[in-house]
């Protein structure tokens, strides 16, 4: 599962939770879901994952704070791997339910982490081509998404619009020189950053994955 996708999930569970109380609350996974829910009703066989404070429902998270709770779902996606409930809470007690959950929670740990290509080239972006395409520029990029910066003053960046990108991505094969790739994906956005006050860092999660993964070759970009 790439941070992207991470995010998007993480970023559903705090749109869907419960909206009569502006308090606190606890993000975990249960059952295989990733829930954003009142801390004091939090079940005990939940993992918990980070604490929300109010202020974060508009504001959003910080890049730091954002990277940690991607970390922390990424390591509990790794134990997952290596136990039969997949790290998560324990089954239902009903062996019907018991054998759907365990599927569910085989098929959350296969979803692994995909390691992203650093790659430092400009993109094209717009809602609409045909108004003619704004410049960014990458800064990694995965099969399913890619992270890039563009100007602060981009008035539709923002989580939830969705954008279509144009970009080249490097092929390695091996004994033959890299070849460059040219794409068209459209996507939504997961995230936006504002990194300095002049720029932004966006995380868009493409609607088509790319046909490989540019960050699991057998040969690195140069320098």
């Amino acid at each position: 599962m790439t941070s992207p996708e991470i995010e998007n999930l993480v970023a559903e569970a705090i749109d869907n939770r419960p909206k009569v109380t502006k308090a606190a609350m606890n993000l975990y996974i249960r059952n295989c879901r990733l829930i954003c829910g009142a801390r004091t009703v939090m079940p005990k066989d939940a993992v918990f994952i980070a604490h929300v404070p109010p202020d974060r429902f508009e504001n959003g998270f910080s890049e730091k704070e954002w990277k940690l709770i991607v970390e922390k779902i990424e390591n509990v996606l790794a134990k997952a791997e290596s136990t039969t409930v997949a790290g998560l809470p324990a089954a239902a007690t009903a062996s019907e339910s018991q054998g759907e959950e365990e599927t569910e929670q085989k098929e959350f740990a296969e979803r692994r982490s995909e390691q992203r290509l650093r790659y430092y080239r400009p993109i094209w972006f717009s809602e609409d081509f045909d108004k003619g395409p704004l410049q960014g520029q990458m800064v990694d990029v995965c099969s399913r998404g890619m992270a890039f910066t563009c100007d602060s003053g981009e008035p539709y960046m923002c989580a939830g619009r969705r954008v279509t990108t144009r970009f080249n991505v490097p092929r390695f094969d091996l004994g033959r020189s890299p070849e460059m790739m040219s794409f068209e994906r459209t996507g939504c956005v997961c995230r936006v950053d504002d990194s300095n006050g002049i720029s932004r860092r966006v995380a868009l999660q493409f609607a088509e994955p790319l046909p490989f993964k540019p960050g699991e070759q057998l040969h690195s970009v140069p320098d």
